[in-house]
């Protein structure tokens, strides 16, 4: 592999990291939100988080590919579970668990890896 698709590769991880760092941050919110009462700031803050999620295009293949995960069909239906329909906060709460679940494992892994 030449080192100009090594940095490709490289820069592509990080990208696929910083969205699922700032999904683990952005999904819980994004509950919270749709469940309170919510004011101007916040009804923006629901705007542009379901603005991300919305343009992001999810392919799959893309975590299957760099970091052998389907992390982002989890993400994926995470939010669609929470935006789309009409559920329990307990319920979108389950729903996140499978994700902060692999997220944990996937933070896991990072960190070995960095310390390498």
């Amino acid at each position: 592999m030449k080192v100009n698709h090594i940095h490709k590769v490289n820069e592509a991880i990080c990208t696929l990291r910083n969205f699922i760092d700032l999904s683990a941050q952005l999904l819980p919110y994004l509950i919270e939100l749709k469940h309170n009462n919510r004011d101007p700031e916040e009804e923006k803050d629901l705007k542009e988080i379901s603005n991300i999620f919305e343009n992001y295009s999810f392919d799959n293949r893309i975590s299957l590919l760099l970091m052998n995960t389907s992390i982002i069909e989890t993400i994926e239906k995470c939010y669609l579970f929470i935006i789309k329909e009409n559920h329990s906060e307990t319920e979108e709460k389950k729903q996140l668990h499978a994700f902060r679940i692999e997220h944990r494992r996937l933070k896991k892994n990072w960190k070995f890896i960095d310390s390498n």
